[in-house]
């Protein structure tokens, strides 16, 4: 009986860490990864492509989403490089669409399909938007496969992450008009987030994760942005102006709480700080 009983421990005791080992894991998110507008290079941005070998030493990392701008222009040659590119890369990588990325739309979806889709990795949620369909706004069919989405997700989802290239929640008259966006002449004057998509994020079950990728293209725009809000996690980044390009690394641990961390692109990836100096006051 005793025997009986120190084996049902250890078995109980195994099943357990392999559960806590299997609710821990890390994703990387980049943003505007062709990098600088003024460049050259047909795929990635070189810089970006120099942290690999780092990405492909954390063992923790089991995923990557390129949120948005992954080339400068829609071609399959472009394509073809990045492809080419990723396969540097030991990990698994999504692609969130940007406006350079579907013009044409044509290629892109012939490449990779529906430009908005979801999956589930160790019990969280990801949804990949395309905020190019309607200006910015989640609308239609895209909006309801989100409310759809969210609505079937399985109670034993942990955590919903969200990604899409532009920063559909920003406003002139709300405190995301601290961050410099990358091109300020092509924001719309309001989108429909506020009214129908951020309620529905707001009063969801689990804990949402917000990500964009339009930002530090350029010398006047933010390298990046973080703004918790409630249920709420609001985050941006980006890269190409040489100076400030930069990553981000989310650490779901064993508890299934969040963690964001900021990965700088260089020798020293500490060198701006935590991503918390940012965030938005």
């Amino acid at each position: 009986m005793k025997k009986a009983f120190v084996l049902g421990l250890f078995v109980t005791l195994l099943v357990s860490c392999s559960r806590d080992k299997e609710a821990s894991f890390s994703f990387f998110v980049a943003g505007h990864t062709y990098g600088a507008p003024s460049g050259i290079n047909p795929g990635l941005h070189p810089p970006f492509i120099d942290m690999f070998p780092y990405l492909n030493d954390v063992k923790e990392i089991d995923l990557g989403v390129l949120t948005g701008d992954i080339v400068r222009k829609s071609t399959d040659e472009a394509w073809d490089t990045v492809g080419q590119q990723l396969k540097q890369l030991n990990k698994k990588v999504y692609l969130c669409p940007g406006n350079h990325d579907i013009h044409p739309r044509e290629i892109f979806e012939s490449r990779f399909g529906n430009t908005y889709y979801s999956f589930t990795h160790k019990d969280n949620l990801f949804i990949v938007l395309d905020g190019n369909l309607d200006r910015w706004n989640i609308t239609g069919d895209q909006l309801s496969f989100l409310v759809n989405t969210l609505g079937s997700a399985d109670e034993t989802i942990s955590n919903v992450f969200i990604f899409i290239h532009q920063l559909v929640w920003w406003d002139k008259d709300n405190i995301f008009s601290k961050v410099n966006l990358n091109w300020p002449p092509y924001t719309p004057d309001s989108t429909n987030y506020w009214s129908q998509v951020e309620p529905l994020l707001q009063d969801y079950r689990r804990p949402v994760f917000l990500f964009a990728g339009d930002l530090g293209a350029n010398d006047q725009a933010s390298p990046l942005m973080y703004y918790p809000d409630r249920n709420i996690t609001y985050a941006a980044s980006g890269m190409g102006n040489g100076k400030n390009d930069n990553f981000l690394i989310v650490h779901v641990k064993d508890d299934k709480s969040v963690d964001i961390s900021l990965a700088a692109i260089g020798a020293d990836m500490n060198r701006m700080g935590r991503i918390e100096d940012y965030q938005l006051h």
